[in-house]
């Protein structure tokens, strides 16, 4: 087709608008509707030739297309996530577990701990709940010393959950790759069960292997006054939308 063509004027390792695409198609076949140029584009990506990176933004395909992250959780987890929502249909929560790091880390977790960051008003509930109903140590937003303390491995830990994280329409039980990679940076007692100097480590592994929407992770990362800090760690061709070719 004709606008497969068009594309040979995209470099690899930069990053495109759809208006900056469909300006390249418009030179190679003018004259055809608005339309039929956004419908161009989403047919490149079902090609392979164009990968999706996040909102409005694009790359040349190097053959490999990225998958969405989806995190491998512990039966463990997968049973207190279900118990919690059947006991709180209504309420928003993520679960997140230390093990998940390990396809990201070169020093391996060994023994896992497993976070619930539950809305800030209903926190004390869900803690409630789960000690009475689960084995096992079980903390509600503990200190530093409480959870040097009082941690054993597989220990449940109840965190608050910030709001307008980006989630799942699907699964939003289920924490995504934006909202870990910015959760692990900002919150104090997940950042016991790894070290904070592989940070950077995490997020370039994180980056090559998987889609990251470097914007919604950035306003994520901005809720919690961490924008600046965090976007250094982004490798240099994602950071920020000046980064973007303008049209």
């Amino acid at each position: 087709m004709w606008y497969e063509y068009a594309i040979n004027d995209l470099q690899h390792g930069q990053i495109y608008r759809r208006a900056d695409i469909v300006s390249i198609l418009k030179k190679e076949n003018n004259g055809l509707s608005e339309n039929s140029y956004i419908w161009a584009v989403g047919n490149l990506v079902k090609l392979g030739l164009l990968q999706h990176e996040g909102r409005n933004r694009y790359s040349l395909s190097d053959g490999k297309q990225k998958d969405v992250y989806s995190p491998l959780y512990s039966e463990t987890t997968k049973v207190i996530r279900d118990k919690v929502n059947n006991k709180y249909p209504l309420i928003g929560f993520t679960m997140f577990e230390s093990a998940l790091l390990n396809e990201f880390l070169n020093h391996q977790i060994a023994r896992n701990t497993i976070f619930i960051q539950v809305e800030r008003d209903v926190g004390a509930f869900v803690f409630d709940f789960l000690r009475g109903d689960m084995e096992g140590m079980v903390m509600y937003r503990p200190s530093r010393k409480e959870y040097s303390r009082y941690w054993q491995p597989g220990s449940v830990v109840v965190l608050d959950w910030t709001s307008e994280a980006p989630l799942f329409s699907d699964c939003p039980h289920d924490i995504t790759i934006e909202k870990m990679l910015v959760d692990i940076f900002c919150d104090k007692t997940i950042q016991l069960t790894y070290s904070k100097a592989e940070y950077k480590t995490v997020v370039d592994t994180a980056y090559e292997r998987y889609r990251v929407d470097t914007v919604r992770l950035l306003r994520y990362a901005r809720r919690r006054n961490k924008e600046n800090e965090i976007g250094i760690f982004i490798p240099e061709r994602w950071r920020a939308e000046d980064n973007v070719i303008k049209g």
